[in-house]
């Protein structure tokens, strides 16, 4: 059982900002909020704060460096989950035209509500979990990492003599089969040919999960 909400915004230049942060709060009860800002908008960060005064709700402050990045805002929303754990984390997902698509996307990968503007109604998202259960296997994961450390592998061979797995299943976890879905066809890695090699790379999803940003469970 949570012991209490926790409000998550992001905060950047949509003039609204304020309109859409309060009337989320008068639907919703909440005992905290954190601001998720780039420096560049942190005198209105800090303006929020301000008017929250009078509520008597506290108001905290996490800063990235870019709010329009896919990495950056799930490592962020998935940094404030792991520190609010008694919490019932609530994403105001329109705060922030730029980063709208990504904190609703991070709310749905995280397991988290998250909340908007509909027709000029607050709306709540139904809180749906992402999970690669039964898809990404350990074998997929130690892939996964192998490429992430090494950014880039200039063929299939050399990723299969670093991981110590015949080409063939190295293919396998790639590609996938006819029942069974690979690393490309879940978006985690892309391949391209170069100078008749395959070389594979990780998509920025595929850097979320090695990074830890992104839940999965792992087949038993």
């Amino acid at each position: 059982m949570a012991d209490k909400n926790v409000l998550v915004a992001i905060i950047g230049e949509d003039p609204d900002t304020k309109d859409v942060l309060y009337r989320g709060l008068k639907e919703f009860p909440i005992e905290k909020i954190i601001l998720i800002t780039e420096e560049k908008h942190e005198k209105k960060a800090q303006s929020i704060k301000k008017d929250l005064e009078r509520f008597k709700i506290p108001v905290e402050f996490e800063f990235i460096i870019n709010r329009s990045s896919l990495e950056e805002v799930f490592g962020k929303i998935r940094k404030i989950k792991e520190q609010e754990q008694n919490s019932r984390i609530i994403i105001n997902v329109d705060t922030d035209n730029l980063s709208s698509c990504l904190a609703l996307s991070s709310a749905f990968v995280n397991g988290v509500q998250a909340i908007g503007i509909l027709n000029d109604d607050i709306i709540a998202y139904p809180i749906m979990k992402f999970s690669y259960y039964n898809t990404l296997s350990d074998k997929k994961l130690s892939i996964l990492k192998l490429i992430y450390n090494k950014t880039t592998y200039p063929s299939l061979d050399s990723l299969s003599k670093d991981i110590n797995m015949s080409l063939p299943l190295i293919i396998y976890h790639i590609k996938g089969s006819r029942d069974k879905m690979g690393l490309q066809e879940m978006g985690l890695v892309q391949t391209k040919r170069n100078k008749g090699n395959v070389e594979v790379t990780l998509t920025s999803l595929g850097r979320l999960i090695t990074k830890g940003h992104i839940d999965f469970a792992s087949p038993k």
